[in-house]
């Protein structure tokens, strides 16, 4: 395993494509073979390729990487970062990144992809009660 600048740089162009609404880029940042995408939405997990390009052209989302870190194996890599989100109406929101990719043809592809949003495990505990209708 060795680490990827190339990976870094596919990964902030995927930011940079996303941000910019370009559908016309999706096909060649996502595999055709497989991909899944897991948010933090209980609904949000696809792996229908038209819900992930729908999602891909969502107006006004922006990604502004931090720091993407990439590593490298054969034709295997994955990447992690904590990007800020920004949406329209809500603003900025940091977000955990990770994503796997595969070399295809020469051109690092993603594979799969989990953003999500960190909450303290006390937070978490206390919702999972109310959705179960505990008593706190």
């Amino acid at each position: 395993m060795q680490s990827s600048e190339a990976l870094r740089e596919t990964v902030i162009s995927f930011y940079d494509r996303f941000s910019a609404n370009d559908l016309a880029s999706f096909d060649g940042l996502v595999s055709h073979e497989a991909a899944l995408f897991n948010g933090t939405a209980d609904d949000e997990w696809f792996a229908d390729r038209e819900k992930l390009r729908s999602g891909f052209g969502l107006e006004g989302l922006r990604i502004e990487g931090h720091d993407p870190q990439g590593w490298e194996e054969g034709p295997m890599g994955w990447v992690s970062d904590r990007p800020t989100m920004h949406a329209p109406g809500i603003g900025a929101i940091r977000t955990r990144f990770t994503g796997v990719f595969r070399r295809e043809k020469g051109q690092w592809k993603l594979v799969m992809s989990h953003f999500s949003v960190g909450v303290p495990d006390e937070e978490v505990i206390e919702l999972q009660r109310r959705w179960r209708g505990e008593r706190l």
